[in-house]
């Protein structure tokens, strides 16, 4: 993924939300995701329109939403990233039960290279 092209913690949210409702075979709606998300409807078509715009999802004639291959592609790296610093922080961080917004911050951070090199480390 190119520099400019850097997930932010809420692109990478929306991301591994949509993968999880694949991987469940749950149809992806923007009214599903917002009630999920508990967010606005128009926060998420706004949303979705930069994943649209990145090339991570696409919507079908009856705005049934689908991850692309990039999408997906890029949401299982990012699970995986996520899983493995949740596992490092719940050693670290027992009672730390509230990771969420923090994994997603710091994998946004992170450059994808320095990632990959991490999870192949760990």
């Amino acid at each position: 993924m190119e520099t400019n092209d850097r997930l932010t913690p809420a692109n990478i949210r929306y991301l591994l939300t949509m993968k999880a409702f694949s991987d469940a075979n749950k149809t992806i709606r923007n009214a599903y995701l917002a009630d999920y998300l508990r967010y606005k409807k128009s926060s998420v078509h706004s949303m979705l329109q930069i994943l649209t715009a990145l090339g991570m999802i696409e919507k079908d004639h009856s705005n049934v939403i689908r991850l692309t291959e990039k999408g997906t592609d890029t949401a299982v790296r990012y699970q995986d990233y996520y899983n493995r610093i949740d596992a490092m922080m719940q050693k670290c961080f027992p009672d730390f039960h509230n990771r969420e917004n923090a994994i997603l911050a710091l994998i946004a951070e992170i450059p994808e290279q320095d990632l990959e090199s991490f999870a192949k480390s760990v």
